[in-house]
């Protein structure tokens, strides 16, 4: 290795944003404004836990990382104000969308496994899917193209989904 790659390699370790800890409040609130803007949600503030959370984690991903937690935290946050729950980051990683839906359903297995022809998936999907859309168009105030893009399907994709589902739009 010579001199030029070692003080590249030094060099990057300083940029780390772990070794950074004063950038990670001021990227995290232009990350909330960058959400607002491409994703469409609505204006969040970090709540004072939140922020020593934030400047807790090491951060392995650098700002590529803390761009996906915030963008999730302002997607998945139920207020303005973000709470250390909506960026649970080590709990987050652990446990999938998948692994909470299960369980969700786990409870209501409990209550319907006497029932031998059921069709489960039937009526699961549906409702998921439901939820799903009227969430995010609650988010994004019926906008349909910020929708859209948030769900990762296409306008006309989005507007057929409404129509079967018989979501009601305001």
């Amino acid at each position: 290795m010579n001199n030029r790659d070692k003080i590249s390699m030094d060099n990057s370790k300083e940029l780390a944003l772990k070794n950074r800890k004063e950038d990670i409040i001021p990227l995290a609130r232009e990350f909330i404004k960058l959400a607002q803007e491409q994703v469409g949600t609505e204006p969040r503030e970090l709540s004072g836990e939140s922020e020593k959370y934030l400047l807790s984690y090491e951060w392995p991903g650098n700002e590529k990382e803390l761009e996906l937690a915030v963008k999730r935290a302002c997607i998945l946050s139920d207020g303005p104000l973000l709470r250390t729950e909506d960026f649970d980051i080590k709990q987050r990683q652990a446990k999938s969308v998948g692994k909470f839906v299960e369980a969700k359903l786990k409870g209501f297995m409990r209550n319907i496994k006497q029932f031998e022809n059921f069709n489960l998936y039937g009526m699961v999907i549906p409702e998921v899917e439901k939820s799903l859309i009227e969430m995010v168009l609650r988010e994004t105030k019926g906008n349909q193209i910020r929708a859209s893009k948030l769900l990762g399907i296409n306008r006309n994709t989005l507007r057929s989904k409404i129509k079967k589902l018989g979501i009601k739009l305001k």
